[in-house]
């Protein structure tokens, strides 16, 4: 069917009773979607608000809100979550908050309506359209990251162009929320760009959203929820999805097998962030694991093997320097070879984290890790660690203090002794946020206790 942007879609560059969302029950149309997006936007323009924060727990009245906003050129806030302490620290960033639940928040509130009617055509202008999103990281700390709805459309086109031939008009379903950027752009935009109906509820467990499954569909999902599957009965052939798309993190290689068992097909990895977009994919278990770059994504490296990136979809012009080294591969692809900012210095010696974090899973006894530093000023590392089935019986058999030595031996043959992490944690799950992100501060929170 194609990429068509949102200003024709509201022009009629499509019929007006094609289906957009299924949304409790009752198919959504494109005529339908007008008629709510320019109701909400009157009730919006009544109260002059000239920067709205938008936190919807539910898909179709969040794109219902974001168009309204647009519709009457406000700004758009976006909270990564609706938790008070949240929005209570971005009041002053807005005038209104736009919700679908009237218990959200206790600013100033407008709840979005339906319409209940459908309408005709008309022009809306998104080429000014500010959204604002707020990312933490991998160290926790907020910063806010402007976005366009032409940057949203652009890396639709990249997608479509990369994905399209397979998808045809499958619905999507998700189990990531679209107060991000990733679940935005794939559970929202790129569907309703592409013809595609998306299912308007978001389901944080599996059970729900297995049950309601179509054949040939598409899920969209993060590492964490996919480490998730365990227990669950393998889909039968005919409510097995076309794709399984994740990002934020990486996935690892055991839950990709589970998710690849239980549902049918191997989740495809794509690498990118709030600023950048999406830069790159992959779907294969080669390894050394190589990532391809999507159309529209050039990539360069810079001194020290640093990712250099230009993109049509990025929030920045031009050529960029992003957080990660990479390698160049001679078949246009490219290998991830850790952050840029995951060196430090211990003991005078430059020690890279994620060296030792592979060094670490290289062992028979540890199935994932994460290296902190701590200690302020006289700076050491601290080790988290989720350990295997036989490092679990190890412990059980010789004690954590002996265990914790023996490692220390195991990592001496290629780190110095004095670099080696000090304190050890041992954990059942590793932390991560939402989208499966370890944060630095919450790592380091294991450790605030003796």
């Amino acid at each position: 069917m194609g990429i068509v942007g949102l200003a024709p879609l509201f022009a009629g560059a499509r019929a007006d009773m094609h289906p957009i969302a299924f949304h409790k029950g009752e198919t959504i149309t494109l005529a339908r979607w007008r008629a709510d997006v320019e109701h909400n936007a009157q009730r919006l323009l009544a109260r002059r608000i000239g920067r709205g924060a938008l936190v919807c727990e539910d898909s179709y009245p969040f794109l219902v809100g974001l168009m309204a906003l647009i519709q009457i050129d406000a700004g758009v806030i976006l909270p990564p979550n609706d938790q008070p302490g949240t929005l209570r620290d971005l009041q002053p960033e807005f005038e209104a908050l736009v919700t679908d639940s009237p218990a959200v928040g206790e600013a100033s509130r407008v709840v979005i309506e339906s319409s209940g009617v459908e309408a005709a055509t008309r022009h809306i202008e998104i080429e000014r359209s500010r959204i604002i999103f707020f990312t933490s990281g991998s160290t926790g700390d907020i910063k806010q990251v402007p976005k366009t709805l032409a940057q949203f459309e652009r890396e639709a086109e990249a997608l479509e162009a990369t994905w399209g031939g397979l998808l045809s008009d499958a619905q999507v379903f998700g189990t990531v929320t679209h107060q991000h950027v990733f679940g935005m752009s794939f559970r929202l935009i790129w569907p309703i760009l592409a013809g595609r109906a998306f299912e308007s509820a978001f389901d944080a467990a599996w059970e729900p959203l297995l049950e309601k499954l179509t054949s040939r569909s598409v899920v969209v999902s993060s590492p964490a929820q996919l480490t998730r599957l365990g227990g669950l009965e393998p889909l039968p052939i005919d409510r097995r999805p076309a794709m399984v798309i994740t990002a934020g993190a990486p996935l690892p290689d055991e839950a990709a097998a589970n998710a690849a068992a239980i549902l049918g097909c191997r989740p495809t990895e794509v690498l990118g962030s709030t600023e950048a977009g999406v830069i790159g994919w992959r779907d294969d278990v080669a390894s050394p694991v190589s990532w391809r770059p999507f159309p529209g994504v050039e990539i360069g490296t810079g001194t020290g093997g640093v990712l250099l990136l230009r993109s049509r979809h990025a929030a920045e012009d031009g050529w960029s320097t992003q957080a990660d080294r990479i390698t160049l591969c001679g078949d246009g692809r490219f290998r991830l070879e850790g952050r840029v900012d995951r060196i430090v210095k211990v003991e005078g010696k430059r020690v890279s984290l994620d060296r030792m974090e592979r060094a670490m899973i290289a062992l028979p006894w540890i199935a994932e890790a994460t290296v902190v530093s701590l200690g302020g000023n006289q700076l050491y590392l601290g080790a988290v660690a989720r350990l295997t089935p036989a490092g679990i019986d190890k412990v059980a058999r010789i004690g954590k203090f002996r265990f914790e030595r023996m490692l220390r031996r195991e990592l001496a043959y290629g780190e110095a002794s004095a670099v080696l992490p000090r304190r050890w944690r041992f954990v059942e799950v590793m932390p991560r946020n939402e989208m499966g992100k370890r944060r630095i501060a919450d790592l380091r929170v294991l450790f605030s206790k003796a």
